[in-house]
C-alpha cells in the first residue's frame, strides 16, 4: 500500500475510523448500496467520520524534553499522542455518537 498510496499513513486507530467513513460517505454518495439504502449508509458513514475526526483532535501530539537523570542518561525527547480531550473533539465524538445511533435505529426499524 506504501506504493500507491505515500502520503495515506494509518498509524493510530482513529486514523482507520476516518478513512472508513470517509469510503463510507464516497460510496454512499456514488453506488446504489443494496441492503440497506443509501441514507443510512451515509448517516453511519458521516458518524464514523465525525467520530474519528474527534478523537484525532483529543489526541495531539506532545513532545516533551526530558533532562538528564540517572534512568535515561543524557536526557531527551519524548514524543507521543496520549489523550488530552478538549470541547472541539469531544463535540464531534458526541456528534458522530448520535449520528451513528440514529443510523443503527432506523436501519433496525427498517428490518
Amino acid at each position: 500500500m506504501d506504493k500507491f498510496f505515500p502520503w495515506l499513513k494509518i498509524e493510530h486507530w482513529y486514523h482507520a475510523f476516518t478513512l472508513l467513513g470517509g469510503v463510507g460517505i464516497f460510496l454512499s454518495l456514488i453506488y446504489d448500496i443494496k441492503g440497506i439504502s443509501n441514507t443510512h449508509a451515509l448517516l453511519l458513514s458521516l458518524g464514523v467520520f465525525f467520530f474519528g475526526i474527534g478523537e484525532w483532535i483529543n489526541h495531539p501530539l506532545q513532545t516533551k524534553i526530558v533532562p538528564p537523570n540517572v534512568y535515561i542518561g543524557g536526557g531527551g525527547i519524548i514524543t507521543g499522542n496520549p489523550r488530552n480531550p478538549n470541547l472541539l473533539g469531544s463535540l464531534f465524538e458526541i456528534l458522530g455518537f448520535i449520528i451513528i445511533a440514529m443510523a443503527v435505529y432506523k436501519i433496525a426499524n427498517i428490518c
